[in-house]
């Protein structure tokens, strides 16, 4: 476990800015749709607390809107960049270095929302996501809402058929499409240690947690992953077009391997 979390802090504490810049440049469909969504179900003025939150553009984002926020991130580099951003943008969050292991510092049931936005897809067994669920339930209000992301297995399908084709014929890259071909899930050095899952596991998952009910379950790019480098070609007006037809297929269960992240929204028992 160790070396597993000196391995992740060390990939993302070397380039905080290749996070910010993808779902600012590569992949602000992820995003438009993803906040479209959480809208939903985050108040005026409650406090998040975002687990994993990175160099911080859900935060910024929520603390522009006026919320509360505090960001917790594995890696001190992408602690000091979501500062940095912070400032920028002229808003205030909190931003703490630590472990979606280890929510001790906070008090029980003392934020109205969490994020576990990212620590899902970099925990390797399943008793390490389990706790990582638990403690963000711990301290998530009851009545809150827990968002909680995860990379589909065959979303790295998606990214090989449309980045890397020739993975496909790659000897070292054949257990993963076989995984992905009988629909499980798998734990594996990828980018760094990464977890990716099913649908069917990702619900699994949170349901194997009392307390929790699930609200929905929606594709974070929607139907629009495997098309992003095409959709990056079109002009302003187009895309935004798009965006907004994706949203009306993104909580489609049958759509729901169109995407690369898929999140499920949870709501704390009363």
């Amino acid at each position: 476990m160790r070396e597993e979390t000196d391995a992740i802090r060390t990939y993302y504490n070397a380039d905080p800015r290749k996070e910010w810049d993808r779902l600012m440049k590569k992949y602000p469909h992820e995003k438009y749709i993803t906040v479209h969504v959480m809208d939903r179900y985050i108040q005026p003025g409650c406090g998040i607390l975002d687990i994993g939150g990175g160099p911080g553009h859900y935060s910024i984002h929520y603390a522009r809107q006026g919320h509360p926020v505090t960001l917790l991130d594995l890696s001190d580099e992408n602690v000091r960049f979501a500062k940095k951003k912070a400032r920028q943008y002229g808003v205030k969050i909190t931003a703490l270095q630590g472990n979606a292991l280890d929510l001790s510092r906070f008090p029980d049931e003392s934020f109205d929302t969490v994020f576990l936005m990212g620590p899902l897809y970099h925990l390797m067994n399943e008793e390490s996501r389990i706790r990582a669920i638990q403690e963000a339930k711990r301290v998530l209000k009851p009545d809150g809402y827990l968002f909680s992301s995860f990379i589909l297995m065959f979303g790295g399908v998606i990214y090989g058929l449309r980045e890397l084709e020739e993975t496909i014929l790659m000897p070292r890259e054949q257990q993963y499409f076989e995984v992905a071909a009988k629909d499980e899930s798998l734990a594996f050095d990828a980018f760094t240690y990464s977890y990716m899952t099913t649908v069917r596991d990702a619900e699994q998952l949170l349901a194997s947690v009392p307390g929790l009910k699930t609200e929905t379950v929606f594709g974070q790019e929607s139907i629009l992953a495997p098309y992003k480098n095409e959709l990056a070609k079109q002009p302003k007006k187009i895309r935004m077009a798009w965006y907004e037809y994706a949203l009306r297929f993104c909580e489609k269960r049958e759509y729901l391997t169109h995407t690369e992240h898929l999140m499920i929204v949870s709501k704390k028992d009363s």
